[in-house]
């Protein structure tokens, strides 16, 4: 009977991208403690990926470390940092997300004249203090999650929403084909959201590579974003979702 339950459970998986315990619970008419036995089982194999509250299918991207991730793309993670600070004006506060993009846009901001900067990422706020910048950098209190020094947790989402910026810089983990930008971490997701609510713009940074990617929960439809900036100009069924949506993209380098 487990290894049916099982099946169903994966096939559910698979047609909703992500699932939380509850609702695997119900449709499978079974209790939660049965439904966290068998995501363990099903995670030990590597047929699953746990995230916050629930599961999404296993994806090898996923699993890569933060130092991996941090020397994957460099190239087109420094021009999209580039081209972020030149759609930026000199004198705007700015949401700075977390993310190995966004360290890469703090190492370049580092050495520009001083902004108001809010940020809930850990590394990025180290970046400023090593190159001794002059930008007033407020880091948001809240809990340390993961090794890309990220700050979550309902803390971190109601002093976020305390101040006011100009622009947010958001990363994400994908862009599917009907325009959902896309993450992994439901306690990172909050803080995204959070940091477009209190911004007057909201700039999306997606190198290609996250293109058609899948991801476990929305942060937001591209439609609310003003600008994504990316590294090599997408393809005509983007450039069509991009021009529907309203919200303009800049190939960086061109």
């Amino acid at each position: 009977m487990s290894r049916v339950r099982h099946q169903k459970l994966l096939e559910i998986v698979r047609q909703q991208g992500y699932a939380s315990i509850e609702f695997l619970a119900k449709k499978l008419d079974c209790s939660q403690p049965t439904i966290r036995r068998d995501l363990k089982k099903l995670c030990d194999e590597n047929l699953l990926q746990r995230f916050h509250g629930g599961v999404t299918e296993a994806d090898t991207d996923v699993r890569l470390g933060y130092r991996f991730k941090s020397e994957m793309m460099t190239d087109a993670k420094s021009v999209i940092a580039k081209a972020a600070l030149a759609c930026l004006e000199p004198t705007e506060s700015c949401f700075i997300d977390t993310g190995t993009t966004c360290d890469r846009v703090a190492s370049a901001m580092a050495l520009l004249p001083g902004r108001q900067i809010m940020t809930h990422n850990l590394s990025a706020a180290m970046i400023f203090a090593a190159h001794g910048s002059e930008h007033n950098v407020i880091v948001t209190g809240g809990t340390l999650r993961g090794a890309d020094g990220s700050l979550t947790g309902a803390k971190t989402c109601d002093e976020i929403r305390s101040y006011f910026a100009d622009c947010a810089l958001i990363c994400a983990s994908g862009l599917d084909s009907l325009g959902n930008v896309l993450d992994f971490d439901m306690e990172k997701v909050a803080v995204k959201k959070a940091m477009m609510s209190s911004a007057t713009r909201s700039i999306l940074l997606l190198d290609s590579s996250k293109f058609r990617k899948r991801g476990a929960l929305k942060v937001a439809h591209l439609s609310e974003f003003d600008l994504c900036i990316t590294d090599i100009c997408p393809g005509p069924d983007y450039q069509a979702l991009f021009k529907k949506a309203g919200t303009e993209f800049v190939v960086a380098g061109d």
